[in-house]
């Protein structure tokens, strides 16, 4: 009789066990997220179930869950979570793209702020303007608010501006290239990414570009430009016409993908004369695979004239 009650006990226990694994397991943080925001979201929710996020179960904790100690954390249906995600956020995942954008030309945009140019926009222009006509580029000193929602002080928050400077110390918003909350490969391969601030008298690359044969080609041969491929190499996985992100940044056959955005600049236009960089030759490479053999008179020639017009 007690032998018989018992594996009915025992019974019952596991039937019960996988009754909750396969059917009434509670949702952890993550789900709960996802749950909520599909309905609540809609368009967020869409946006990520379509990227290589969902794909990978990468939820909402994954990269806005914090520690009740860092500065901007807030309690948000039970966890603690930060609105902010910063290039260290990235790092735990992407730690060699998030170590290419900290040494790169992007990372110290935002050290313009204290500068003098910085200050003229100030008192020639405003705080208003210099949100608007700096901040979102160069990127914002993100300041805390504790009375605020989400720790952030309003008059620096939002901000996705490529140097900007984060409380935990990173520098940079990947999601000035990276929109969420889709980060599509295609989206951040395309140029009107970078124009959004590579644009104006200052620095007109937006306006170059599209007036060149390079643009010309790129805007007629869109669809022929592979953009979602995971390899993406110039001359192997398309062909029509480089972009930005083509030169200064993607694979090549002889070069890796980087997220530093300077390691290939032949030239620097800082001093008042532009001069090559160190081991500028390398930095060609990919110029060759679409002008060459022309391509060192073009270089050699047409780049100084130019930089001495502008």
């Amino acid at each position: 009789m007690k032998k018989g009650l018992f594996l009915c006990v025992c019974f019952f226990i596991a039937f019960s066990c996988l009754v909750y694994l396969l059917h009434g397991r509670s949702m952890n943080s993550g789900e709960k997220c996802i749950s909520c925001h599909k309905e609540n979201l809609p368009g967020l929710f869409n946006q990520w179930a379509s990227s290589k996020h969902a794909e990978n179960d990468v939820m909402c904790i994954d990269c806005h869950g914090a520690e009740k100690s860092e500065p901007d954390a807030f309690e948000h249906n039970d966890v603690f979570v930060a609105t902010l995600v910063t290039p260290k956020d990235c790092g735990n995942c992407h730690d060699a793209e998030s170590e290419e954008v900290s040494n790169s030309y992007h990372a110290t945009a935002g050290e313009i702020l204290d500068s003098n140019d910085a200050y003229l926009a100030y008192v020639a222009s405003g705080s208003p303007a210099v949100i608007t006509g700096c901040e979102s580029c160069h990127g914002a000193v993100v300041k805390l608010d504790p009375d605020s929602p989400n720790k952030l002080a309003a008059e620096t928050w939002p901000n996705s501006g490529i140097g900007r400077l984060n409380p935990d110390g990173s520098k940079g918003a990947c999601t000035a290239c990276h929109i969420r909350h889709s980060f599509s490969k295609a989206q951040a391969r395309q140029p009107e990414v970078c124009s959004k601030c590579h644009l104006g008298p200052d620095h007109p690359q937006k306006e170059v570009y599209e007036e060149s044969k390079h643009g010309n080609a790129y805007y007629s041969n869109i669809d022929k430009m592979n953009l979602s491929s995971d390899s993406w190499i110039t001359g192997v996985d398309y062909y029509s016409a480089p972009t930005c992100a083509t030169c200064h940044m993607s694979a090549t056959k002889e070069q890796s993908l980087t997220h530093d955005v300077g390691q290939r600049i032949s030239w620097t236009l800082r001093p008042i004369i532009s001069v090559k960089k160190d081991n500028w030759e390398k930095n060609e490479i990919i110029c060759r695979m679409y002008a060459a053999p022309a391509t060192e008179l073009h270089l050699h020639r047409g780049i100084t004239t130019s930089s001495m017009l502008w």
